[in-house]
């Protein structure tokens, strides 16, 4: 495995390919070309709290996008002028402060989106594969730091970001089922739980638990197809 730093963006570059195998409904190792079942013009994206979204495409190109302790930063910093203001009794304070909060992460999203998209054409994907947005947050691992960002941070916001960028492009964007996609091993099929970050298999496979989601999504067929409210 190679890997270099652009810009703050750490890029990985696989020598294997892992596609997944509809026959036997668990992914599988593919050694040199890949076979049928490859989405070679595919690109996965797993969108998340700590890691905004990872990217993945199966000639190997990973990219990591935008600052997790950023946004959770300006969460906290405007939930507690918001309490400050609510308590002295200024809604038009309140009111001010959640205008400017949303205008701040709707252009985060709109960078982050932009990216994404960007990624794909330089590598030139056909189509982008996102988690359903349903249940989202349930599947994902909640702690009393991350709680209040996991729910007002608008999943379905930058996927739509997405979704509308990519069409531009001429990009499709489908959308896949969440199970156990940060939970399976794309070498052996095993399913573990990762340890915070750090996801561990069996079989000696390691990676970033973000990544191994994104290349969960874009090796998935569970297609399903329509975006759900997050």
């Amino acid at each position: 495995m190679k890997c270099k730093s652009n810009n703050n963006n750490v890029i990985y570059s696989y020598k294997y390919h892992v596609v997944f195998c509809p026959k036997y409904r668990r992914p599988v190792l593919v050694d040199g070309v890949v076979d049928a079942y490859s989405n070679d013009n595919v690109m996965g994206v797993d969108l998340g709290i700590k890691c905004p979204a990872v990217s993945y495409c199966p000639d190997g190109s990973v990219k990591f996008y935008g600052n997790g302790r950023k946004n959770k930063y300006i969460r906290r910093h405007y939930n507690n002028l918001r309490k400050r203001f609510q308590k002295a009794k200024k809604p038009k304070a309140v009111v001010k402060i959640n205008n400017k909060e949303q205008r701040i992460t709707k252009d985060i999203d709109h960078k982050l989106s932009r990216e994404i998209v960007n990624m794909a054409k330089a590598h030139g994907v056909s189509v982008i594969k996102l988690e359903r947005l349903q249940n989202i947050r349930s599947a994902t691992r909640t702690s009393r730091k991350n709680n209040h960002s996991l729910h007002t941070w608008s999943f379905y916001r930058l996927a739509t970001f997405i979704e509308y960028k990519a069409k531009l492009a001429g990009i499709e964007v489908e959308y896949v089922d969440p199970a156990y996609t940060s939970q399976i091993c794309p070498i052996c099929g095993s399913v573990h739980h990762a340890n915070d970050r750090k996801y561990m298999c069996r079989c000696g496979f390691h990676t970033h638990r973000d990544l191994l989601g994104a290349i969960n999504i874009c090796n998935s067929t569970e297609y399903i197809g329509n975006r759900y409210t997050a």
